[in-house]
């Protein structure tokens, strides 16, 4: 019974020993799991940009995607060694907080919603692939 309470312990901490530093490895060697998921991104902000009551249907689905590439970006950033401020944290979560106030809008305060939240997610976008590139 022990081994099962210590052994994600264990496991992180094996895991924790093999990375060495953050910066050891350019960003151009590194696989950037956000960076694969922006496409994606981009091409859904698209759509409900032209058609923001296409988040009637995929309202928790989208808030769930917007959390884990705000996620993924994070952990991007900290596996590059890279340190965050307070305007990045504000927009990241105005990001989160604002696909969630998605799912439950309707009509122009929808269509205002989505607006907003589509220029949030550009920018934390354009903020994270400049970091990013800065690091090459």
């Amino acid at each position: 019974m022990t081994h099962r309470r210590f052994g994600p312990f264990l496991l992180f901490l094996a895991l924790a020993s093999c990375g060495g530093e953050a910066t050891e490895r350019p960003a151009a060697e590194m696989k950037l799991e956000a960076m694969t998921m922006l496409p994606a991104v981009r091409a859904t902000l698209d759509s409900i940009a032209r058609d923001p009551s296409m988040m009637g249907n995929a309202g928790s689905r989208y808030q769930a995607e917007a959390e884990r590439v705000v996620e993924a970006i994070r952990a991007d950033m900290t596996r590059l060694g890279m340190h965050s401020d307070p305007a990045y944290e504000a927009l990241s979560d105005s990001v989160v907080r604002g696909s969630a106030a998605l799912s439950t809008a309707a009509g122009a305060e929808l269509e205002s919603l989505v607006a907003r939240h589509v220029d949030q997610m550009r920018r934390l976008s354009a903020v994270y692939e400049t970091k990013v590139e800065a690091m090459k």
